[in-house]
């Protein structure tokens, strides 16, 4: 029996978390967020707007609410007799995840607080790894991203990709692209049918989610198993939080997660998965030039080979971008913030023309 408290507890917690999370978000982000908070809470579907004036009453609210807990401590959470801070994750899984739940807590962008707590659907042991997969949540924040890698605990959340997929497939700039519709077709969905009737499509969206979520849960543990970044990444976000500088060197690790030899291309390589390769060429990988080209030869070629030479070509890059970056921060004069973050966007942000 899960007690009433703890749940109560949780959602105390993410409502303290989302208050520090809201200012991390561009006005457009955090609108998204928005409205995918709301309708989680009301039970919605992702593809069911709620009406303007209902979301714009309950955003009042919650901004009164977030400006109430600006300044207030997380709340430890019951279990029997026991207080448990609520950053003991083990602690807290060792009790829940035999009552088929899984919580989850670590920090997200601009090292924000982020908790949830959901059904299980799934656990998996991969060598050292541990992965959690999520279905209905009785929990979130304002964040909630789809995956999540804390040391060597992933989270996968079926519940949240759902709300991510779909704002973005009904995003009106992805209507005409091309990878999209490819990745689409190979599951039998014309894109402005599904806008058009989503409940019509359900089986095909689910078969659309669940390969998505597998895409996920490949690219998280890429990121938990690469070593090139392990010292330079937690450095960087601790100098230079909530700055171009942190969301450089978060793309830099999301890049190659998704292209060393545990992640996410490697995995599609190796299954032959168009539509996932489709997806993740759909919305524009940062840091990842080697792969369009190649995909448009595969395509013309069929053969696979020239996607893994290119994911391996853009490997040798960014890792050596990777050890580059460790020598900088190594450095004497690195001692000086100014003269680090004027060396770091030299030589990393102003080629990219940031």
């Amino acid at each position: 029996m899960i007690p009433p408290t703890l749940i109560e507890g949780v959602r105390l917690n993410c409502d303290i978390a989302s208050a520090g999370q809201a200012g991390h978000f561009s006005l457009c982000g955090l609108l998204m967020r928005l409205r995918q908070l709301y309708k989680w809470e009301h039970g919605l579907a992702p593809w069911v707007e709620p009406e303007v004036a209902d979301a714009l009453e309950w955003i009042a609210r919650r901004e009164r609410t977030w400006d109430d807990l600006e300044e207030a401590s997380w709340r430890t959470l019951p279990w029997g007799a026991a207080a448990i801070d609520p950053f003991a994750v083990e602690t807290l899984n060792r009790h829940l995840l035999a009552q088929g739940l899984a919580y989850g807590a670590g920090l997200s962008r601009g090292l924000a607080p982020t908790f949830f707590l959901g059904e299980l659907l799934e656990e998996r042991r991969v060598g050292e790894l541990t992965i959690l997969i999520l279905g209905p949540e009785l929990a979130r924040d304002l964040d909630a991203s789809p995956g999540l890698c804390q040391g060597t605990l992933i989270y996968a959340r079926r519940q949240a990709l759902a709300f991510y997929l779909w704002d973005h497939l009904s995003d009106p700039t992805q209507q005409g692209n091309a990878y999209l519709q490819l990745a689409l077709k190979s599951y039998k969905i014309k894109l402005k049918d599904l806008l058009a009737d989503p409940e019509a499509l359900q089986e095909q969206f689910n078969a659309f989610l669940a390969g998505e979520l597998e895409a996920v849960i490949r690219h998280e543990m890429g990121e938990a198993l690469e070593p090139s970044l392990q010292d330079a990444f937690p450095a960087v976000l601790q100098r230079f939080p909530q700055t171009r500088l942190e969301l450089w060197v978060r793309t830099l690790k999301d890049a190659l997660a998704d292209v060393n030899e545990w992640g996410r291309l490697a995995y599609i390589v190796n299954e032959e998965r168009l539509p996932s390769l489709a997806v993740m060429l759909a919305w524009r990988p940062g840091l990842l030039p080697e792969l369009a080209p190649a995909f448009q030869d595969l395509l013309a070629t069929g053969d696979w080979g020239v996607m893994d030479a290119a994911r391996r070509q853009a490997l040798s890059r960014l890792r050596e971008m990777a050890a580059g970056l460790g020598t900088l921060l190594e450095a004497p004069e690195a001692a000086s913030p100014a003269w680090l973050q004027n060396e770091l966007h030299r030589r990393y942000l102003a080629p990219l023309g940031l």
